[in-house]
């Protein structure tokens, strides 16, 4: 059995009524009147056993204090239940706004993200005028990016970059997640141009208001090299020697592009979270991982098919050996970085995963150090493009390989290019969560 008192004040209002004195004449009052709200109140009646009944009352205010402290004490999901059953049993309550937010924060740590943009979008729906719009907002655009949803996502940074209220780190923050939902929609070039926009921004603030934390920054020199990896890694081999040189020339090409600006994503140091550089040291190892299988699963030249098709594969190994050199000498040099600074970040379960794959591939390799003849010189070259991260450890500290094999190995055509390691190579692939920024609400 269950009575709600819409309001405790009603109860007493109409107590004066009645008390009031009948036969006087009212006197008009020199202060204006107040009005007082009091939150709604629940009474719940419970059947005992043996008879009578248990009684629990609460408010709005009750479920939000306890829905907090389940939420400080990381107890997420008993704190949703309770955060939305203030919503539910008190759709009228000031508290509505900010437990909706705070629900979201919740449900974004348990991954539950599309529960999350539901909330999120609640506040911004619900509770239109509310303060917690802008911050419902940024989080949305963040969940959004996560499930993939790229045209909501342009549309929320939209909306958000439209504000007259947001600071020089939150128009950055914006920049970054249209720069992200451009990618991710597949939009190239309008994300490297949108990056590189937001990029200048970000480097032209006034010498007295600058963008202290460059996590965002990060992020948009991150979307940069992506655009210039998911180009890279489009770019398939076709038929015939000359028309496959050419490929890999621009993939090369690409590569170094790419490269380049995640050296320049992991430069950034004025931040609190190293999540882009983690992520960064990873699609380097991951590119050069990438493009060994791009190239052995290359159409065969039509005169070799068949009987000398083993021994084309066997010397096209040999040739392209120093790129799975590569991949390891960066997974190394990412987890180095991910443990010398005690980061937590599934980019070191990814790094681990797909750095024992690689060591693994290397021993099935035949035998000798592979690459091409230097300029000039007579014999292969091994050297691997120099790490440029600020936390890279010495050279001779990585690049440790296992011993090489007994005797030399059948060499098999590498599987269809895209299913890379764990990564798979696409475009659209799902990168680790980024960490959230906000902190909840309280009342």
């Amino acid at each position: 059995m269950s009575q709600t008192l819409l309001r405790a004040l009603a109860v007493a209002g109409s107590c004066t009524a009645l008390v009031a004195c009948a036969g006087s004449t009212p006197q008009r009052s020199t202060t204006p009147a107040e009005v007082v709200r009091f939150e709604e109140l629940r009474i719940n009646a419970k059947p005992q056993q043996g008879g009578g009944y248990a009684f629990e009352s609460y408010d709005a205010s009750d479920l939000f204090k306890r829905a907090t402290d389940e939420l400080n004490a990381q107890r997420c999901k008993e704190s949703v239940a309770l955060y939305d059953k203030l919503v539910a049993e008190f759709p009228a309550s000031e508290y509505v706004s900010a437990a909706l937010y705070n629900a979201g924060l919740c449900l974004q740590a348990l991954g539950d993200f599309a529960a999350a943009a539901d909330h999120y979008g609640r506040v911004r729906s619900e509770r239109p005028e509310s303060a917690d719009v802008k911050d419902a907002s940024f989080q949305l655009a963040e969940v959004l990016v996560q499930l993939e949803r790229w045209q909501d996502v342009l549309g929320t940074a939209d909306q958000l970059l439209a504000r007259t209220d947001v600071s020089a780190e939150e128009r950055l923050e914006g920049m970054a997640r249209r720069s992200q939902g451009l990618l991710g929609a597949g939009q190239l070039d309008e994300a490297e141009r949108y990056a590189q926009s937001a990029l200048s921004y970000f480097r032209t603030r006034p010498k007295d208001q600058p963008i202290r934390d460059e996590f965002f920054a990060a992020a948009c020199n991150y979307v940069l090299a992506e655009a210039y990896r998911n180009r890279e890694e489009a770019m398939a081999f076709p038929d015939g020697l000359e028309a496959q040189k050419q490929v890999l020339i621009g993939r090369a090409q690409l590569l170094l592009q790419a490269q380049r600006e995640y050296f320049n994503t992991i430069s950034f140091q004025n931040l609190d979270n190293l999540h882009w550089a983690a992520a960064s040291g990873y699609r380097i190892g991951h590119m050069y991982d990438e493009l060994w299988h791009s190239v052995m699963g290359a159409p065969v030249p039509p005169k070799l098919k068949g009987a000398g098709e083993a021994a084309y594969h066997q010397e096209l190994a040999k040739l392209i050996k120093p790129l799975i050199r590569h991949a390891i000498r960066y997974w190394e040099l990412t987890l180095m970085f991910i443990e010398r600074t005690g980061m937590k970040t599934p980019w070191a379960e990814k790094t681990k995963t797909d750095l024992a794959r690689v060591r693994a591939l290397l021993l099935e390799q035949p035998e000798g150090p592979g690459g091409l003849p230097a300029a000039g010189g007579n014999g292969p070259t091994t050297t691997a493009p120099a790490a440029t991260s600020p936390a890279a450890p010495p050279a001779e500290a990585v690049g440790r390989q296992g011993p090489p094999p007994s005797a030399a190995q059948p060499v098999q055509p590498a599987a269809a290019p895209g299913v890379a390691g764990s990564d798979a190579a696409a475009p659209g692939d799902q990168p680790p969560v980024e960490p959230s920024r906000r902190a909840p609400q309280a009342k």
